[in-house]
């Protein structure tokens, strides 16, 4: 991982491939002071995303243990996950693991370009945070009806976000989606914020 400027939350980002981590440490020019963005580095020979190794990179038990691990000193202040592509299933893994086993909430898991496409037996949503799925409306690889099928991974809030054109909309909307995490991440502080005041005039 690589961190940019101090703040007072952070936005972890899972890069769809090994050989784009750059292009989200960039977003930190772009965001707020108030976001730290981290992003996450994958072993090289994970290949492209869109090939039979990118596709095993999504779901890789040992990948998801050594981010999970990596995670640790990074929790000491309110984080939210931002996955493309393959990196929302990647992301998705890591928030089970954090909410499982640390009882920690992400403020907001952010998927984009993925469809929740991966055989499961439906059962309770895995997780509690509010998910927040980005698409764009011309994606043949990523149709709406399974983007939408995120909802059903969390009992929190779900969101979808579609921009125009198809798979870039990375670049071509980069300030609109900025500016999507700018209001869910400073939405949810603000709850937060108004939940721990109301504690304290009740006395808790």
């Amino acid at each position: 991982m690589q961190t940019e400027t101090p703040s007072s939350f952070r936005l972890i980002c899972f890069p769809e491939s090994a050989r784009s981590t750059a292009y989200y440490l960039s977003l930190s020019e772009l965001l707020l002071p108030t976001v730290e963005v981290l992003a996450i580095q994958y072993p090289l020979h994970t290949g492209d995303e869109d090939g039979e190794d990118g596709e095993r990179l999504a779901d890789c038990p040992e990948l998801v243990d050594r981010i999970f691990g990596a995670l640790g000193e990074w929790t000491d202040r309110p984080i939210a996950f931002f996955g493309h592509r393959v990196g929302a299933d990647l992301a998705y893994r890591v928030a089970e693991r954090l909410e499982r086993e640390t009882g920690t909430p992400l403020l907001t898991l952010f998927v984009s370009g993925r469809t929740a496409h991966w055989g499961r037996a439906l059962g309770p949503p895995a997780l509690g945070c509010r998910i927040v799925a980005l698409a764009g409306e011309g994606d043949p690889k990523t149709p709406l009806r399974g983007v939408r099928a995120w909802r059903r991974r969390t009992s929190g809030r779900f969101d979808l976000e579609v921009f125009p054109g198809s798979r870039g909309y990375l670049d071509s909307s980069r300030r609109e989606v900025v500016n999507l995490v700018h209001d869910q991440l400073l939405s949810q502080s603000t709850v937060d914020a108004e939940w721990e005041t109301g504690a304290e005039d009740k006395g808790a």
